[in-house]
C-alpha cells in the first residue's frame, strides 16, 4: 500500500495503517531522532525506546486527532520533538533534583520521590505549581495499577531500563511489557488531567 493510501486511511483514523506507516518509515524516523537528540541523550535512551514511546502515544492519540489535514510523518516527528524534549526533562532536569532531595530530604523520602520523577516526566513546565498537589492523587493511581505495572514503570522511567530489559525480569514479552507500559502511562496522564479539571 502506498503512503498516499495510508494516509487517507490514517486520516479517517485507522490505527493499523498508521502502525503501518510507522514500520515502513521507521529508518527515517529513527534518523530524525538521532539528528534532533544529543549524544548523552542517545546513551541513557537508545532511539528505538524513544520510536516505540512515539509510537504508543501516535496510535492511542489518533482517534482524537484524526482529520483530512493531517500529515501522518509531519505529526510523527512533532510527537518525537516531544518525546526528547520529555526525555531530557525527565534524565536530566530530574536527576538534578533528586540529586538535591538527597541532600535535604529525609531517607525515607525515596517511594515519593520516585513518583514524583514519574509526575515530572508526563507533565509540561507549565503545570509544575500544581504538581505536588497532585502527588497524593498521582500515588493512588499507580498502586492502582497493580503491583506489576507499578514495578514495570518504575524500572522504566527511574532505573532507565528497556523494555526488552523489564521483560526478562518479570517474565513476560517485549510487546507484552511495551502495551502494559503504554496502558499504564495513558492512565496515569487521564489521573492528571482528571486532576486539572
Amino acid at each position: 500500500m502506498s503512503t498516499d493510501q495510508l494516509t487517507q486511511r490514517i486520516q479517517s483514523g485507522d490505527v493499523d495503517a498508521l502502525a503501518q506507516l510507522i514500520e515502513d518509515h521507521r529508518t527515517e524516523l529513527l534518523g530524525f531522532i538521532q539528528h534532533i537528540s544529543q549524544d548523552r541523550l542517545l546513551k541513557v535512551v537508545p532511539p528505538e525506546d524513544l520510536l516505540q514511546e512515539v509510537s504508543s502515544s501516535a496510535i492511542t492519540a489518533l482517534p482524537r486527532v484524526a482529520n483530512a489535514e493531517l500529515e501522518p510523518l509531519s505529526w510523527l516527528k512533532q510527537l518525537a520533538r516531544r518525546r526528547v524534549i520529555d526525555a531530557y526533562r525527565f534524565h536530566f532536569q530530574a536527576e538534578r533534583r533528586a540529586q538535591s532531595r538527597q541532600r535535604s530530604a529525609p531517607s525515607d523520602d525515596s517511594k515519593m520521590g520516585w513518583e514524583q520523577l514519574i509526575v515530572a516526566s508526563i507533565t509540561s513546565p507549565s503545570e509544575a505549581v500544581s504538581r505536588n498537589m497532585r502527588l497524593s492523587k498521582m500515588q493512588v493511581a499507580i498502586a492502582d495499577l497493580g503491583p506489576e505495572a507499578e514495578l514495570a514503570i518504575k524500572l522504566r522511567y527511574v532505573d532507565g531500563l528497556s523494555t526488552r530489559q523489564i521483560a526478562e525480569k518479570i517474565g513476560k514479552s517485549d510487546v507484552a511489557v511495551r502495551v502494559m507500559l503504554s496502558r499504564s502511562i495513558k492512565r496515569l496522564q487521564e489521573t492528571l488531567g482528571a486532576n486539572q479539571q
